[in-house]
C-alpha cells in the first residue's frame, strides 16, 4: 500500500468525520449505554501518533495519513482507544496515569485489548509448538517428490486436527479471537468465497464477511474475518494468503495452454480451488477411518453469536465445467501448502525460522 502523502478533498475529509461521528454513536450506545456526550472530530496530523483525546476541548482526532494508508477496522480501533480516555476522563473522574486500571476497565467496557497494538498477538507455548511442528512439515511439502509432498501436507492436516481434537472439552471463550485478513471489495469474486469456505470446512476457523469502510472510495465494501483460537486463526491466515497468491501463479503459467472467453480465468481459478477442497475431502475420509473425526466445536458458535447476533448466508455462485475448469481441478488436486516464501513478510507467515 502506497505510503506518499495522501491527497486529501475536503469532499472525503467531511465524509471521513461523518463516519467516524457514525462509529462512536454506535460504540457509545453498545458499550457505554449512550453515557458520553459527542465530542468534536478532526482529521489532521497528531504529532506521529494515530490518534489523541484532548479533554480540554472534548476533541478526538485520527490522523489523516492513518485513515488513508490502514484498514478501516484498524481506525475504528484507534478510535475506540481514544473513546476510552475520553470516558476515563468524563465518566470516572480522570486518571493520573494514561494507561492505568481505570483505561483497562473502560477497553474491557468496550471489549478492546488496552495493550493492543494493531498487530498479532505473539502466541501462547503451545500456539508456538504447533505451529513450529506444522511449519517444518510445510518446508518438506516444497520436496520436488510428489507424493513426500503431498505425505507432508497431509501430515500438517492430520496435526492440526489432532491439535483441535486434543482442546479442552470446555474451553473458555475468551480464548478465541477475531483476526481480518485481505482486501475489502465492494463485490465478492467467487474466488474469494471459495477460499473462505476452505478455511471454514478444514481449518477450524468461522469465516464472516463483515461489513467495513473503503475510505480512499468513500464507499461501503465487505472484508473477510476469522474467529477461532490464536493457532486456528496464525495458519488459517497464512492459507488464505497462500492460496489468493497460488491461485494466480498457476493461471500465469496455464493461461496460454488453455483456449476459452473472456471468463477462463474464473473457471480456471475456480476449478483449482474445487479440486483441492476435493483432496482435502479425501484426507478427511483417511483420518475418519483412523477414528479421527471432527464434530465442530460448540464453544466457537457461541463466540460467533455472541459476536455476530445478527448472521446471514451469502447466496453462492455457479461456475460452468468448461476445459479451463477441468484443467484448473486437475492442478488443485496436485495442489499442496507450502511454508511461506519471505520470511521476512508482515503477512502469511507462521512463525519465524
Amino acid at each position: 500500500m502506497s505510503h506518499r502523502k495522501p491527497d486529501i478533498t475536503s469532499k472525503l475529509q467531511r465524509a471521513w468525520l461523518r463516519r467516524l461521528a457514525g462509529e462512536w454513536r454506535e460504540a457509545n450506545e453498545d458499550r457505554f449505554e449512550g453515557g458520553l456526550r459527542a465530542p468534536a472530530f478532526r482529521i489532521e496530523s497528531v504529532d506521529g501518533r494515530l490518534g489523541s483525546w484532548n479533554s480540554a476541548t472534548r476533541t478526538i482526532s485520527i490522523a489523516a495519513e492513518h485513515i488513508w494508508q490502514h484498514r478501516w477496522c484498524d481506525v475504528v480501533a484507534t478510535l475506540q482507544h481514544e473513546m476510552a480516555h475520553q470516558y476515563v476522563d468524563e465518566r470516572l473522574g480522570g486518571d493520573a496515569r494514561p494507561h492505568g486500571e481505570r483505561f483497562d476497565y473502560a477497553c474491557r467496557l468496550l471489549g478492546i485489548d488496552s495493550a493492543a497494538s494493531g498487530r498479532p498477538v505473539a502466541g501462547d507455548d503451545t500456539t508456538n509448538r504447533v505451529l513450529a511442528r506444522i511449519r517444518k512439515l510445510l518446508a518438506l511439502a516444497e520436496s520436488d517428490n510428489r507424493h513426500e509432498a503431498e505425505a507432508a501436507m497431509a501430515a500438517a492436516n492430520t496435526l492440526l486436527l489432532r491439535y483441535n481434537l486434543e482442546l479442552p472439552e470446555k474451553g473458555e471463550v475468551g480464548s478465541y479471537r477475531h483476526r481480518v485478513v485481505g482486501r475489502s471489495g465492494a463485490a465478492l469474486p467467487l474466488a474469494w468465497k471459495l477460499i473462505a469456505g476452505i478455511l471454514s470446512e478444514f481449518f477450524f476457523v468461522e469465516c464472516i464477511w463483515v461489513q467495513t469502510y473503503n475510505a480512499r472510495r468513500d464507499r461501503s465494501e465487505r472484508q473477510l474475518e476469522l474467529l477461532g483460537t490464536p493457532t486456528n486463526l496464525e495458519l488459517a491466515a497464512y492459507v488464505h494468503d497462500f492460496l489468493h497468491g497460488e491461485v494466480q501463479r498457476l493461471w500465469q503459467g496455464a493461461q496460454h495452454t488453455i483456449a476459452g472467453g473472456r471468463g477462463r480465468k474464473r473457471e480456471y481459478i475456480a476449478g483449482v480451488l474445487m479440486g483441492f477442497t476435493h483432496r482435502l475431502r479425501q484426507e478427511r475420509v483417511v483420518n475418519g477411518e483412523r477414528g479421527l473425526v471432527w464434530v465442530g466445536d460448540a464453544d466457537l458458535d457461541g463466540f460467533v453469536r455472541e459476536r455476530f447476533p445478527r448472521l446471514r448466508t451469502l447466496s453462492g455462485a455457479g461456475v460452468r465445467r468448461t476445459r479451463a475448469h477441468e484443467a484448473g481441478r486437475a492442478a488443485g488436486k496436485r495442489l499442496t501448502i507450502r511454508k511461506p516464501v519471505n520470511e521476512r513478510s508482515n503477512r502469511g507467515r507462521l512463525l519465524p525460522g
